[in-house]
Order: structure tokens, then sequence, then C-alpha cells
């Protein structure tokens, strides 16, 4: 009889043309896992995203925090017309402005969060897009007075300001399309109010090697308010903590509404200080508006470098005001160049999600389109073996061959001239250098250098085409050195390289290490005491995930094609410890100096070298593995098989979430296995699992 029932009115209301069929199930959390259950005729439904929020000590947080984290079992509903930042506790106007634009769009993921908000309206909001906004119907003012009526102020504090300046200055045009705003939930959640507070100690509004980055959230809902504080001692821990916030926050299908954990306590900070990702847009052109939502998707990972490799021997995109050359030859069209207000929105769109930008201008190998110009305007040849008179493959890696001519010294005025404008447009705190690739046979054929050594008595030889690399890498760091000047304090880094580990001064450089994470060349590195950033190419490399091109691809990467698992059990410190340094987990120091390993590993980068990818592909060859990596940098965790079992299921829910956001992630499962996450296990795991107490 009960079957009747319950399908006649299924039937009757799936007439209703607005009706949506109601789930039978309800979720409960077990061992850290939710288990889908039949619902019984009395029993509360709890959704699958109330399940995710509250189970296991970490909930659907991403990156796993690294200090105490108490939530609650219990969640509260609200509507995000509920949502305030009630006060901002800020000690410099440039922080308090960035603040109320990472409060927009923390407030904009959140609308974000509703299943039928229009995929095409999640895109980023670039200068173009602003400026032909037609608000509509939306009444911008009225919601800033409504937002004034319920923000308090209280004297006497650091320096206080309300978000109401934000929505002056940026215009909300999502909210007009948000579901939240037409449909309404029951007059008990509608009157619950989410209030935010945030307090920023430091003025500093530059990321650096050196940011604090740490934070602190508190969670309490007392009747029909919840209170969340965060406290910060920097912007960039504030909007850490922001992000956290929202992954406390999930939709509920089953109330029209928004549900967020009824009390949380997050200390948290992360482990590395240097989490990045490197694009190369070279090879391959990636329209702005695409490198603007990858800054968005490394926010979501709390990743904080965005190193661009943005020139190679393919194509130079990067417009240049001293030298405009050098884009007019390169480019493959006037449409594919990042013009110098491309490039200050990119980094300023980039500085608001906690990310600093890296430039990088490549040498002295990976360079010839761009370069060609020299002999029209009587400088020589800038460049060498561009391939016109040899096949590309007697000459470099892959095609187009090119190298810099070490012995012209138009070469370096050039450089110094690209240095000033790339730091102009980025004011970076570090500049990558290149250094890879370096081809002998290039130099060994070239008439020019040919004369060079002869003229200064030199033999051809491995160690003279050695010093002529050290030639340029001198004068190349001299022009950097020269147009950062005395107000700039420039850091560069260089890739690994046979020339690297002989030449290169370790208090000048940062390595970044290329090598597959057993190479016994990372420990001595780090024995002479280098600063290293890793970037293991059988592990962190995620083009080896495509097919193989030409070129010396088929070497380089791994036999096994690297998963999100590859990505996450990369650690840093155990690659240490692998290769002898024992002492890289724990707090004993080198022999041979005051120095621990682990100080020296500012952290890793992912690298999609785009030979075969370009922005069609770069959402879904990148994530979800470089979130797995994004955990790993944050927080090293330790964890038995068991844990891992754990992990996967907080990516799951991780990528769905980035999923609403307009990120577009491949999956790891079957949805299956986020609807009854103790059914998909592998054999380790099944075997793990029956291995802890009940």
């Amino acid at each position: 009889m009960r079957v009747l029932v319950v399908t006649t009115l299924v039937v009757a209301a799936a007439a209703e043309n607005f009706y949506r069929l109601p789930s039978p199930y309800t979720y409960s959390c077990k061992e850290s896992r939710c288990v889908k259950e039949e619902r019984s005729h009395a029993r509360e439904q709890r959704s699958l995203e109330q399940c995710q929020l509250t189970c296991g000590k970490y909930g659907s947080l991403w990156p796993q925090p690294t200090g105490e984290v108490q939530l609650s079992p219990e969640t509260v509903h609200f509507t995000p017309r509920n949502m305030k930042v009630t006060k901002l506790t800020v000690s410099g106007q440039k922080v308090s402005e960035m603040l109320e634009e990472a409060t927009r769009h923390f407030t904009r993921n959140i609308h974000f969060l509703h299943p039928d908000f229009p995929e095409e309206k999640k895109r980023p909001l670039t200068k173009e897009h602003l400026a032909n906004i037609n608000i509509g119907g939306y009444n911008e003012q009225q919601q800033q007075q409504q937002f004034s009526q319920q923000t308090e102020n209280k004297p006497g504090d650091i320096n206080e300001h309300n978000t109401a300046s934000a929505i002056i200055h940026t215009p909300k045009e999502y909210v007009k399309f948000s579901p939240f705003l037409k449909e309404r939930s029951s007059p008990r959640i509608e009157r619950h109010r989410v209030n935010i507070e945030i307090t920023v100690t430091s003025p500093e509004d530059k990321l650096t090697l050196d940011t604090d980055e740490k934070y602190t959230v508190d969670i309490q809902t007392a009747g029909e308010q919840t209170q969340v504080k965060i406290q910060a001692t920097t912007y960039y821990g504030a909007r850490h903590a922001l992000e956290s916030v929202s992954q406390l926050i999930a939709y509920d299908d089953v109330n029209n509404a928004l549900q967020i954990v009824q009390k949380a306590t997050i200390q948290d900070e992360p482990k590395f200080k240097y989490r990045g990702f490197m694009l190369d847009t070279g090879r391959n052109f990636y329209p702005k508006e695409d490198l603007m939502r990858l800054m968005d998707a490394m926010s979501y990972n709390k990743m904080n470098y965005f190193h661009w490799h943005i020139t190679d021997a393919a194509s130079f995109p990067l417009y240049s005001n001293r030298r405009p050359e050098m884009a007019y030859y390169g480019s493959y069209s006037p449409r594919k160049v990042y013009y110098p207000e491309d490039i200050t929105e990119i980094v300023q769109y980039a500085k608001l999600r906690g990310i600093s930008v890296i430039p990088e201008l490549d040498g002295p190998a990976h360079t010839s389109a761009g370069w060609q110009w020299g002999e029209k305007e009587g400088k020589g040849n800038l460049v060498l073996c561009t391939g016109k008179e040899e096949p590309w493959f007697n000459l470099g890696t892959e095609p187009p061959s090119g190298q810099l001519n070490p012995v012209n010294p138009e070469v370096y005025n050039v450089l110094g001239e690209l240095y000033s404008d790339m730091l102009q447009y980025f004011d970076p705190e570090m500049v990558h250098m290149g250094g890879d690739d370096v081809s002998f046979k290039c130099w060994e054929g070239a008439t020019e250098i040919k004369e060079y050594l002869a003229s200064n008595a030199r033999e051809p030889s491995t160690q003279q085409y050695m010093e002529l690399w050290n030639l340029y890498q001198n004068n190349a760091f001299s022009k950097l050195q020269e147009a950062a000047g005395q107000a700039q304090n420039i850091t560069p880094i260089i890739h690994s390289s046979s020339f690297a580990s002989q030449y290169i001064d370790k208090n000048s450089y940062i390595i970044q290490i290329n090598e597959a994470a057993t190479d016994k060349i990372i420990a001595d590195y780090v024995n002479k005491g280098h600063r290293i950033i890793l970037s293991n190419q059988d592990q962190w490399r995620l083009d080896c995930s495509g097919s193989i091109w030409v070129g010396d691809k088929t070497q380089n990467c791994a036999q096994d094609i690297p998963t999100w698992e590859h990505f996450y059990n990369n650690s840093p410190l155990d690659i240490l410890y692998n290769l002898g340094l024992t002492n890289a987990r724990s707090d004993v120091k080198q022999q041979t100096s005051d120095v621990n390993p682990r100080d020296l590993v500012l952290g890793g980068e992912a690298t999609l070298w785009s030979s075969e990818t370009d922005a069609n592909g770069l959402q879904a060859k990148t994530w979800p593995r470089v979130s797995a990596m994004a955990e790993r940098l944050w927080s090293d965790p330790t964890l038995p098989v068991q844990g891992l079992d754990t992990t996967q299921k907080r990516l799951n829910t991780h990528r769905q979430r980035m999923v609403f956001r307009g990120i577009h992630v491949d999956p790891i499962q079957p949805e299956y296995c986020m609807q009854d996450e103790s059914a998909c296990y592998s054999q380790e795991q099944y075997l793990a699992r029956s291995t802890i107490p009940a």
C-alpha cells in the first residue's frame, strides 16, 4: 500500500512541468565516509552535501589544514542574500580594497553553488566584459543601502571599512542570474543571517616567499544568526580563510538553500612557501580569459605562484614597448599578443587571488621567433641555428631550433630592454631566466662562435661551450639587475643542468629541478646549499599524459602516465629522505652548515609544456591532478594507505565544487562513488580498512 501511495504521488506531481523527483535516500557518516541508505518513512532526510561537509575530520576542506580543525556534525540553512561581510578591520587602504574585491569573488562563488546557475555566466570578468555589462533590472544602489543598514561599525578599531564600497566599484552582474533570487525557501531559512568579520593586522599587500599566509576561522551559531570570524596577519591569509569558509558551505536541494557548518574552528598555514604552476604560452597561445580562469582554479587550491613561460622559439607573444619588433616578427598573429594592459590585468587578477606571477624570458636556448630582425637593423645575428640550412634535430631538441648568440653584445642590450619592460609590467619578486636544453651542437657549427673561439686562441670543446654559456648567463644576469636598479630586489630562477650545478651562485639564484624524483642531483644541490623548487618530470609534468610529439619528449616523459595519486604522493621531503638526507623530516641541521635540508626546499611546481595543448584542453589536463599536488605542498600529509582512501573522497567533493565554479575538471571516479563513498575501493584499501579497529 505504501509503495502504491508513493508511486501515485510521484506520477501525479511529475505531471507538473516544474516538478523534480524527491530523493528516497539519506546519507550517514560511517568511518569518515558518506554512506547512502534508503530513507525510512519517519527518518529525517540528510542530504549528500550535508554529509560531505561534516563527515570525517576535515569534511570537504581542500587542501587539508595543517593545524587544529573542529567541525560540528550539523549544518544550518540560509540564503545568500543574508550572507554579509559586516566588518573589515585592517591596517591599510590597499589591503581594504583588496579584501573588498576578495569578498565579492567569494560571494560570487557562493551563488555559483546553485545547480541552475547559468554555466556561461561563470566566466572571469575581464575589463572588456565589464565595459559591456548591462546591469538591467539589478538595482545596485538599493543593494548597497540594504547592506549598509546591516553593517555595524565600532569606533576605535585600526581602520574599519564595510564592503559597500566594493559594490559601488564592481558591477555584480552575476546576481541578476542567480536562481537564489528567483526562488524562495522557508520563512525560517529566509530569516537566518550569516555575518562575517575579517581582521587583518599587516598592511603588506605584495606576496613574497616570506609572506605570512596563516589564518584562523571560527564559526558559531546562536538562534537565527551564524557568526564567522576570520583572523590573519596578511591579506593572503585572509583570502585563504575565505576560501576555507566557502568550502564549509554547500547547496541543499531539499530546501533550495545554502547550508553552512553550524560550528567550526580552523587553524591553518602552508608547509611550503612555493606552490606553483608553469604554463607555456610560447608554443600555443592562450587567451587572457583562459589565463584568468586558471588563476581562479589555482586560488581554489591555495596555490600561490604562476610561472608564466610566456615566450619560446616558436613564438614571441609578449609586446615590448621598448622593442615592439619582438612581437611584430615573433607572434603568431596580431590577435595573439599579450599587450602591457593585458599583462597588468592578469597580474592584478592573480594578486587578488593570492597568486604572484613569475615571468620567464628563456635563454640562451628556446629562442628564435621575434629575434630575426637583428641583421636588418645592423645589429648582426641575434639568434643562431634557426634551421635554415640544417634539419632542426642537428641543432636543438625540437622544432623550431634556435639559440641566442652569446658573442654578440647587441643580444644583451636587447635583453636589458626586455627585462625593463617585464619588470614594469609584472613588478615581480622573481624572474625565470630559462637555462634548459642548451645545444652545444648549435654553437659548434655556428660561424660566429668559431670565429670568436679562434680570435681568443681557444679550441672548440665542451669546456669552452660551458664558458660561453657562463658568458651569456653572467651578462644576462647583469642586465636583469641593471633593469631592476635599486628599487627592486629580483631573484632569478634557472633550470637545473650540468651548467647550473657547476657555475650558478647558490646565494643569487633559485634552482628549478626537473629531474626525476630518484635522481641524486637533487641531493647534490641541497648539499651544496642551493634553494630549490621541485618539478620532477616523472611526477609533476602534465604534458606527458598526451601523445608524443617530436624531439626529446619521448626520453623525458616517464613510461607511466602520472595520475592524481602520483601528484599527491610526490613529497619533496620524502624525496630528500630517500636520497640520504634523513634529517629532512626532523629538526637536525646539516653537519656542514646550520641549515636543515627541508629549509632549502621552497616547494614545488607542476609544469605544462604546450606542444600538444592549448586553451581547449588546459583545464581537463590540469585538474584535478594539480589539486592533488596543491594539497601535498600545502599540508604535506603523512598518511597510511587507508588515509589515501579518505583523501580520494575529499578530492571527489572538491572536484565537484570546482565544476560548480565553472572549472572543467576531469572526474577521478564514477559519480556512483561520490554517492556511496564506502563502495569504491581497491583491494589494498579494503585490506587496510579491515585492519582498522572498530
